[in-house]
């Protein structure tokens, strides 16, 4: 007997028949190889991507500590430590950002000092002043990930004015 149900056509048509296994596996293999293709080219855009979050915090955090120190009208100080830029004010601190393990301070430059270049190891040295006049010490911080990739960011110390330059 055969089946006739309206609901389920019997066709022998090759076309209606579906996909074949081999077909559906084709496919699957094509979509991993791209997928570990794609994976490794990512991985090189989020260092990239974690660089340039870094230099923005630190082109933010500096006109942030100079409007804050016209603001208040009381000096505000900007330190740089290991994996952390610290804004503070005679309220205490008013801001911080974190940046990533992977970028460090490769190099620190306060313009105001004598010795002008930090090279202890200690963390006290890295500080900046920003003036309630608008003015700063001054710095020039370069900031340098793992693969050697490094931009060195400058502050203006009389107009403020913060620039960044690739290395």
């Amino acid at each position: 007997m055969e089946n006739s149900s309206p609901m389920f056509p019997h066709s022998d048509t090759p076309l209606s028949r579906g996909f074949t296994l081999i077909e559906v596996m084709l496919v699957v293999v094509i979509i991993l190889i791209a997928a570990g293709m794609a994976v490794p080219m990512l991985s090189g855009s989020s260092d990239a991507a974690q660089m340039r979050d870094a230099v923005r915090s630190t082109i933010r955090l500096s006109r942030y500590a100079r409007s804050m120190a016209i603001l208040n009208q009381a000096d505000c100080t900007l330190s740089f430590s290991t994996n952390r830029i610290t804004l503070a004010g005679t309220e205490g601190t008013l801001a911080e950002r974190r940046i990533s393990d992977k970028i460090t301070i490769a190099d620190f430059e306060n313009l105001a000092k004598e010795d002008r270049r930090d090279t202890d190891e200690d963390e006290e040295g890295k500080k900046v002043i920003f003036y309630p006049t608008g003015m700063n010490d001054g710095f020039e911080v370069t900031l340098e990930d793992e693969d050697g990739r490094s931009h060195t960011i400058k502050c203006n110390p009389i107009t403020g004015k913060v620039t960044t330059d690739e290395d």
